[in-house]
């Protein structure tokens, strides 16, 4: 559809630091075709969910008593399951209005319908942006109280797997990295007591999909901290030893690849950035080249795998920076308030822009235009 000038005008344009144009109709975009292979989905495992038993669970009230919300799908064992139908409404409608403050030489979020469905990729955009703030929040905050603290970066891979077996490479993966951070190597008994090694780590789950073999590829990136005495003293691990712990942790019977690196103190946060992008690469999964079915089988396993379970965590002395702060989970942190500029003087704010999502023009436009008003809750201060 060829846009009259007018409606040029009222497309959203939101710029980055750098000046570089943010994405907001790609990202859309890519929740729409989602929200269209969750539609798939939901078509052909209907019949499978009868046979299943699966119904709708409804909350109680305090007295007992069943409400009118659901409580989510079940099957008659009693297991949560996917509700592919409910997610796809959700995405389809994920951003679909978005709220900024005019401050003059940029626009600053204010309001904005997010879905929160796991592998939503406008939600997970944000929650990576999200995932980047906090983590760097917590970083600087180790590094104030502990001079001596020094970073490592680190990414633990396991080998290829089918689509089907995902789930439970993941099961192993997670009990792994338990074993790994509670392994007698990083805990030692030194003069009768336990020394950690490791005094805090992040960590987030990446699963990559190789279209060429049709498999997933899960791993882990992790931030950990350690002494700086860790790299001259005999804690320090080479990484053909962090191979064979890793090894051991997970139980493998092959030497997993594993990538081991100092992080530089210098604020540069690269390295959180790479722990901090999305669980999965919605782009290599939307791609045209493939077809319908896959693309919905593909989703479907990822869905199932990733069914309530903690993509990013904290432990040791950064789970406790960030339960000091007061840092919530990522899938239930602010999605709209992602860097440390955030706060807006309402002084300087000087209009409301909405934009709405069009699908007929397939973009952001303008719909309302408002003086900002300093009373506004939306604005803080």
């Amino acid at each position: 559809m060829t846009m009259k000038k007018s409606q040029v005008e009222k497309i959203l344009k939101d710029k980055n630091k750098k000046g570089k144009i943010i994405d907001w109709q790609g990202k859309k975009m890519s929740s729409i075709g989602m929200a269209r292979v969750y539609e798939n989905i939901a078509k052909q495992i209907r019949a499978e969910y009868k046979a299943r038993g699966v119904h709708t669970r409804m909350k109680k009230s305090k007295d007992g008593a069943e409400t009118s919300m659901s409580a989510g799908l079940y099957d008659r064992t009693g297991k949560r399951v996917v509700n592919y139908e409910k997610r796809a409404e959700n995405m389809r409608f994920c951003g679909s209005y978005l709220d900024f403050a005019d401050i003059g030489d940029k626009l600053k979020l204010l309001k904005a319908n997010f879905c929160r469905v796991p592998l939503c990729p406008m939600c997970q955009w944000r929650k990576s942006l999200r995932v980047f703030f906090d983590t760097s929040k917590v970083i600087d905050e180790v590094e104030n109280r502990d001079k001596n603290i020094k970073h490592i970066f680190l990414t633990l891979t396991v080998k290829n797997c089918s689509l089907e077996d995902l789930a439970l490479n993941l099961d192993n993966i997670y009990k792994g990295w338990d074993n790994l951070m509670r392994s007698r190597t990083l805990n030692p008994m030194v003069k009768g007591e336990i020394k950690h090694v490791i005094k805090g780590w992040f960590r987030a789950l990446e699963i990559e999909y190789n279209s060429d073999k049709n498999t997933f590829h899960p791993h882990f990136h992790a931030i950990l901290n350690v002494d700086k005495s860790y790299f001259k003293g005999s804690d320090y691990l080479k990484t053909e030893e962090w191979v064979q712990l890793w090894r051991k942790s997970v139980k493998l019977d092959y030497d997993p690849i594993c990538d081991i690196r100092k992080v530089k103190n210098n604020g540069n946060r690269k390295d959180i950035a790479e722990v901090a992008k999305y669980t999965y690469k919605d782009a290599t999964i939307l791609k045209d080249i493939l077809s319908d079915d896959t693309k919905a089988e593909i989703i479907k396993y990822l869905s199932v795998a990733l069914h309530q379970r903690r993509l990013y965590a904290y432990g040791g002395v950064m789970k406790e920076i960030a339960a000091e702060l007061k840092l919530k989970d990522v899938d239930k942190a602010d999605l709209i308030k992602t860097s440390d500029d955030y706060e807006i003087n309402s002084s300087v704010a000087k209009m409301i822009l909405s934009y709405c999502w069009s699908m007929g023009l397939s973009n952001y436009i303008l719909v309302k235009k408002v003086e900002a008003d300093e009373s506004d809750e939306r604005l803080g201060e």
